[in-house]
């Protein structure tokens, strides 16, 4: 079949190509050639010496076929191509394979390898659908593709891994002494064995605890109530219960002590009464009968059956009622053998009497208590609640009270009308109401125009109208206060009267001036006078925050209006004027002679000839801008201050300059003695010397 395969690729063209190429090289060959010893004998015709034998090398160019890149000549001497493993494949250029049916070079171009059409598990293709086993792998049962490890030990519940390690399953665990996966329980088993993962079996005699199956308890047969079963078939009591019949493997019974008595021992100490029974008083094992209808006045002989106490006889099966000799009166009943007692709502007339009359609560005023808690009033009464009776008045008490039948008693403060009769109670004023009437205890209406004066609360005379500055003195009057007078066009207001008249004020009380605003008092003739702050200088305050000036004076300064300079017609030269038309020298100054106006410098001491005075103690001299306060000391002083400062410049610079020209002088004598010549190549010579002569001789001086 590979043999069809290649012919048929030969056929279609798929064959292999040889490559090869021409590559052009330089070889050398050797001829041997004679020649004699001696070359300069050119012309030589005897003897000119022996001959020699030499190999002359000669290089020349040719060219030879060689195989490509890739390619390498076979035993057939062709150029074949190069693959580095095709195995049974065909190589068809260099490092490319053609592979055979079951072989792929898809991987790598230059090596076939197998193929299988299901991947190799733990394994690999070593021939095409044919799986080999890694070491430690075998192949698991039924199949040839999928390899799993072997294990040399028993590894049931778990799965061999790599390597040839049991890796057990979820839920168990290697146990390395029994070499085996045995279950894990999350709670360990008690009395049991862990058989499944978190599955335990109890052992023989045991069976799993409700809610808790890794818990294995003992079975007890018997059940071992009020016990406790602790092994298979064995129960222990708990204490106050003994065993029924004296072995461990019956059941338990409560133990009472003492012994129930009409009724059974239901738990330690505890007796239950048997049926028609029940606990007698103070007891908890003694069980008495009782009757379920009850028995009234008697007890219970046996269940359901009532005998009667003495003194008392039995009316129905299941009551007694006492006897009474003799019997009970009206409204009271026999209660016990031989004793009576009133009905609810009566009560004994006496410790000593059998006879019960009726009882009220609250009592019965004005009236008799004719039943349990019914009062009936007396005659000239009525009833005012269910226990109170008031009496009865044919008329009403007017501010008093019906004490009995047609009888008033007057209220606090009243008394009873002498006009009126003695129904009728009128009010008790101890002051004279005067023009007015007593309505009521103390309280007077006064008349119309009238009013209450208090503290007293008599009527007076009353103004609507509040009268201001003075007093009402009848209905709507009203009359001044001394120092007043009646406001023109008002009947209730009067105004304060200053004589004389207050000017630039206001009279606020009788002759007391306030005065107006931007004005004071001068506490003179009720005058008020305008003021200015501040106050004015040189002039008078005319109106508020108004000055005017003195004759003589001005204002100077807007910004201080009330303050008046002295003016003076003439302008003062170092002057000032303090006064009208009126100039006063500065200190230090004269007035001038036959000036009043212009003032000169005064020089105490005098300047010398020539110097003029310009200023108070000062002298001013020819030379101009310099002055003295002492002719001529000043000028001195300058003088030598300024000889001073030009002697130490020169003594600090005349050494400087005579260095500097020293300096100067020696580099011009060093310039005129030599002269320098700089040669790259060797160094530097003086002029004129043998040197420097040979030098330019030679061409290096230039």
């Amino acid at each position: 079949m590979w043999s069809l395969l290649v012919v048929f690729l030969v056929c279609a063209g798929l064959q292999v190509q040889a490559c090869v190429e021409r590559v052009p090289m330089v070889k050398m060959r050797g001829t041997l050639v004679t020649m004699r010893k001696n070359q300069n004998m050119a012309n030589c015709t005897g003897n000119c010496g022996s001959l020699v034998g030499r190999t002359r090398t000669e290089t020349y160019m040719s060219s030879e076929e060689v195989c490509c890149d890739g390619y390498k000549r076979n035993e057939a001497d062709e150029c074949a191509p190069q693959c580095k493993d095709c195995g049974d494949g065909i190589c068809l250029a260099p490092n490319e394979c053609l592979c055979r049916k079951g072989y792929s070079n898809r991987r790598n171009r230059s090596h076939c390898e197998p193929e299988c059409s299901e991947s190799c598990v733990n394994g690999s293709c070593v021939a095409p659908d044919e799986c080999q086993c890694v070491s430690g792998y075998k192949f698991v049962n039924g199949s040839r593709t999928v390899c799993e490890p072997v294990c040399s030990e028993n590894c049931a519940h778990g799965h061999c891994a790599e390597g040839g390690k049991c890796v057990c399953n979820v839920g168990y665990q290697r146990d390395e002494k029994l070499k085996k996966c045995v279950p894990v329980c999350q709670d360990a088993c008690f009395r049991g064995d862990c058989v499944a993962p978190n599955e335990c079996k109890c052992r023989a005699g045991h069976a799993p605890r409700l809610g808790q199956p890794w818990r294995c308890d003992p079975i007890c047969s018997s059940g071992c109530a009020n016990g406790a079963c602790l092994e298979p078939e064995e129960c222990y009591c708990k204490i106050g219960y003994n065993h029924t019949d004296g072995k461990l493997t019956s059941g338990c019974q409560p133990v009472c002590e003492p012994a129930c008595v009409n009724g059974t021992c239901i738990s330690p100490g505890q007796c239950a009464c048997s049926e028609g029974y029940v606990y007698a008083d103070g007891s908890r094992n003694v069980c008495v009968p009782t009757c379920k209808s009850g028995c009234e006045n008697g007890f219970c002989s046996s269940p359901g059956q009532c005998e009667c106490h003495g003194g008392f006889v039995k009316t129905s099966p299941h009551r007694c009622t006492p006897t009474c000799q003799p019997e009970c009166r009206p409204n009271s009943q026999c209660i016990d053998p031989n004793t009576c007692s009133c009905d609810p709502g009566y009560d004994f007339v006496n410790s000593s009497s059998l006879e019960c009359e009726p009882q009220c609560q609250r009592g019965c005023r004005n009236g008799i208590c004719s039943s349990p808690q019914t009062c009936t009033c007396l005659e000239g009464y009525t009833p005012l609640l269910y226990f109170y009776c008031i009496p009865i008045c044919s008329k009403p008490c007017l501010h008093g009270s019906c004490v009995s039948p047609n009888e008033c008693r007057c209220f606090s403060g009243y008394r009873p009308s002498a006009t009126l009769g003695s129904s009728v109670c009128e009010p008790i004023c101890s002051q004279d109401c005067g023009h007015g009437r007593c309505i009521a205890p103390e309280v007077c209406q006064c008349d119309e125009g009238y009013a209450k004066r208090w503290p007293r609360g008599s009527c007076e005379p009353h103004c609507p109208q509040k009268c201001v500055n003075s007093h009402c003195v009848g209905a709507g009057q009203c009359r001044c206060y001394e120092g007043y007078k009646l406001r023109t066009g008002s009947s209730s207001i009067c105004d304060p009267v200053c004589s004389p008249s207050c000017i630039n004020g206001t009279c606020v009380e009788p002759n007391t001036c306030a005065c107006l605003t931007g004005f004071e008092d001068t506490k003179v003739s009720y005058q008020c006078v305008p003021t200015c702050r501040p106050r004015c200088e040189n002039g008078v305050c005319s109106a508020p925050g108004h000055c005017d000036c003195n004759p003589g004076h001005v204002v100077l300064n807007a910004s201080e209006p009330n303050f008046c300079s002295p003016q003076c017609s003439t302008q003062c030269v170092n002057a000032e004027c303090l006064a009208p038309e009126k100039c006063v020298c500065l200190p230090g100054y004269q007035m001038m002679p036959g000036s009043s106006s212009e003032c000169e410098p005064v020089c105490s001491k005098g300047c010398r000839f020539g110097w003029e005075c310009t200023a108070p103690d000062t002298c001013e001299g020819i030379i101009s801008g310099v002055s003295s306060s002492q002719p001529g000391h000043l000028a001195f002083h300058w003088t030598m201050f300024v000889l001073a400062i030009l002697l130490c410049l020169a003594l600090v610079m005349t050494p400087l300059l005579v260095i500097r020209e020293l300096q100067r002088r020696r580099r011009e004598g060093d310039k005129q003695r030599t002269h320098l010549i700089e040669n790259p190549s060797y160094g530097v010579v003086l002029a004129n010397s043998e040197e420097a002569a040979s030098e330019q001789a030679i061409g290096l001086g230039d």
